[in-house]
């Protein structure tokens, strides 16, 4: 037996506008990352080092985020010196770029890595 296609990510890059608190448009390009990158961003949430759990959120934007060509956008450190509002700005496109069934996850699930609540 082998699993329909639609159950692994895909190579598609997803474009996404994000708006700034400056009012600046802007359409980047994100790709989907496996379940697995997401129960490593739960786990570093739930790290008892406050370090670990601040390089959550810039970790996950950086697997992600692409330029139009699917080449890595952002590396980490720099994701590292985002502004708070861009990063959670990218941080919902990334969600976003992740849906299931056409759903974003639930805040349950994206802090559990579960998709039941």
């Amino acid at each position: 037996m082998s699993l329909n296609d639609a159950f692994f990510v895909s190579d598609k890059l997803h474009e996404r506008k994000i708006t700034l608190p400056d009012g600046s448009e802007h359409i980047l390009h994100f790709r989907e990352l496996p379940a697995h990158d997401f129960v490593a961003y739960r786990d570093r949430l739930q790290s008892e080092d406050a370090a670990i759990r601040a390089g959550a959120a810039p970790h996950l934007i950086s697997l992600s985020l692409r330029n139009p060509d699917g080449t890595a956008a952002l590396t980490e450190a720099k994701a590292r010196e985002l502004r708070p509002a861009a990063m959670r700005a990218l941080l919902e496109a990334v969600m976003e770029a992740n849906t299931f069934g056409g759903k974003k996850p639930s805040p349950s699930a994206e802090a559990s890595g579960s998709a039941t609540s």
